[in-house]
């Protein structure tokens, strides 16, 4: 690996702010989205559970990110950590997937209800 020093580490860290720039010009919602980091289980069935981390959340969904490239269209049950004790468990629909990187992927998540926890969670 390569080490930058001064004006090509500058130049490099300026790319990665422009793609934040980018995201943000493009951006189509009308809810506020408020970055929101925590661990998320998504289960489809109740023995297949995927571990991600949420990226971001706002009143209709919450962006995912893992190692699975969901198809829209799929639902499943994610249990969201939460700090005040036990999980927020929601039925939700995966609206949209995009490439976050090798193998990783950020996908859309609209919350469609609440679902119970399993006892012990």
């Amino acid at each position: 690996m390569r080490s930058l020093r001064g004006s090509a580490m500058q130049e490099e860290i300026q790319r990665l702010l422009s793609e934040i720039q980018r995201a943000k010009f493009t951006e189509r919602r009308s809810e506020p989205r408020h970055p929101f980091v925590r661990p998320v289980r998504i289960y489809q069935k109740r023995d297949q559970v995927t571990i991600a981390f949420s990226k971001d959340m706002s009143a209709q969904g919450i962006g995912v990110i893992s190692d699975v490239q969901w198809t829209p269209g799929t639902i499943a049950d994610l249990w969201i950590h939460s700090t005040s004790g036990h999980p927020v468990c929601m039925r939700c629909e995966v609206r949209w997937t995009d490439n976050y990187g090798r193998g990783w992927f950020l996908t859309g998540w609209k919350f469609l209800s609440t679902v119970a926890c399993p006892p012990g969670v």
